[in-house]
């Protein structure tokens, strides 16, 4: 069964990665599969059974128990002498149990129950969200260091070719040894680029595989896509438009309200503890001796007794522990309006940093773009200058550098914009894709 179970995950998981994965499709199986989320509502199905339990205490409770005992006593004989005898007896019976007020406590527990199974899904929801949100950042990750290797794999190509132009002059006598010196270096700097972006490439992939709790050796591709200037250069909703949106949908918030209604809750079951408990009673039984006249079910018979009593409890002095228990309530109810305060803020907080992102990062774009083309267009004509030798490899190699990381804050401009815009649109309730 266990091998059954183990080659289907493994088909399922071959299935999966037979297709190169989108954005969307990363985040609807991680939301299904990773094992936070299944911790979670495995703790969401435990607090279900709570409820089951707290539903139940309003039913009588019923047990029966049986004895057998032996005793061994001296009796009085015949002669006037004291021996030892043994006896062995039976008892059974069956009692009953139902609690007919105790203060509300138990259709407290009923809707506290009802409120913390809805806290456990709402938790499920938040680390869901909280999945969802790390995946897209290693997905645009992946994208961004996808297109920074294509840039340093031109810049590496390129700086190859200069390299042989360096070569041919130098053999010709027409560059001094530094200026080839400082070409080479040059190239030797394009190609540790592009190792180090293979590797921050590898690294989020190998932390995208993880979110979604596939086996490290497993096949994995991410789907290719092209992002135009339209997805950067979106409308940035308003900040405040956003914020009140989250602050209706965002399941956090929703479980910081709840936190508060269970801790009221939990304060009358406090001040219930004031209140006297009012339960039922009723039990039937009968009992034997063996070996003893009458007969077994004649003794049974004789010996067959039923009670019925009502137990009232009244709480006269508890050493302090109900007006404890009430004044924790009520420090537990504050804490808990704070932490809604705290979720607020820290949303707002996020909802603000986010904005100023995009709208940072969409006017770095735009400003790059310009550079780029700028920085581009002075490193061709250096590096025409430099094949006809009319000028240095330090002035090539400073033209070069500047396209490069014009290449670069463009890139970085261009994610960060889409980035900050997707998790907007995400607390505005719209799933996040590509």
């Amino acid at each position: 069964m266990v091998c059954l179970v183990c080659t289907l995950a493994f088909a399922t998981q071959q299935e999966v990665s037979a297709e190169a994965w989108t954005l969307r499709s990363c985040i609807d199986y991680a939301r299904q599969h990773n094992i936070q989320v299944q911790k979670s509502q495995i703790t969401a199905a435990s607090y279900q059974v709570d409820l089951l339990q707290s539903k139940a205490a309003f039913f009588p409770s019923l047990n029966g128990s049986v004895s057998q005992q032996f005793s061994n006593d001296q009796v009085l004989k015949g002669n006037g002498d004291y021996r030892y005898s043994g006896t062995l007896s039976g008892s059974y019976s069956l009692n009953a149990s139902l609690t007919v007020y105790n203060g509300g406590r138990n259709k407290i527990a009923v809707k506290q129950a009802v409120m913390e199974k809805a806290a456990q899904d709402l938790t499920t929801q938040q680390q869901q969200n909280s999945i969802e949100l790390s995946i897209t950042e290693a997905y645009l990750q992946i994208l961004y260091y996808r297109e920074s290797i294509k840039n340093n794999q031109n810049l590496v190509a390129t700086s190859q070719a200069e390299l042989e132009q360096a070569q041919k002059l130098l053999d010709a006598g027409n560059t001094t040894r530094s200026d080839y010196a400082q070409v080479e270096a040059e190239y030797s700097s394009a190609k540790y680029n592009l190792v180090t972006a293979q590797n921050y490439l590898d690294g989020y992939i190998l932390q995208l595989k993880q979110l979604l709790e596939l086996d490290p050796s497993s096949e994995f591709e991410v789907a290719s896509f092209e992002i135009s200037d339209e997805q950067v250069l979106q409308i940035v909703p308003s900040k405040e438009d956003v914020y009140r949106t989250a602050l209706g949908i965002m399941p956090e918030v929703e479980n910081s309200k709840m936190g508060i209604s269970i801790a009221k809750l939990a304060k009358q079951t406090a001040k219930a503890g004031y209140l006297p408990t009012v339960a039922l009673n009723a039990s039937i039984g009968s009992s034997n001796v063996y070996n003893h006249s009458p007969s077994y079910l004649t003794q049974m018979n004789r010996n067959f007794g039923q009670t019925i009593g009502v137990t009232l409890s009244i709480p006269i002095f508890d050493n302090r522990q109900n007006k404890s228990n009430v004044q924790k309530a009520d420090l537990d109810i504050r804490t808990s309006e704070l932490e809604l305060l705290d979720t607020q803020k820290t949303l707002l907080k996020t909802i603000e940093g986010l904005y100023q992102d995009v709208v940072s990062a969409q006017s770095k774009y735009q400003a790059a773009k310009d550079k780029v083309k700028s920085t581009q267009l002075s490193y061709q004509l250096v590096e025409d200058q430099y094949k006809l030798g009319a000028t240095n490899a330090v002035t090539l190699t400073t033209q070069k550098n500047n396209y490069s990381n014009a290449l670069q804050e463009l890139l970085q401009a261009k994610y960060t914009a889409v980035l900050s815009l997707k998790l907007l649109n995400f607390y505005q309730g719209q799933p996040i894709s590509l």
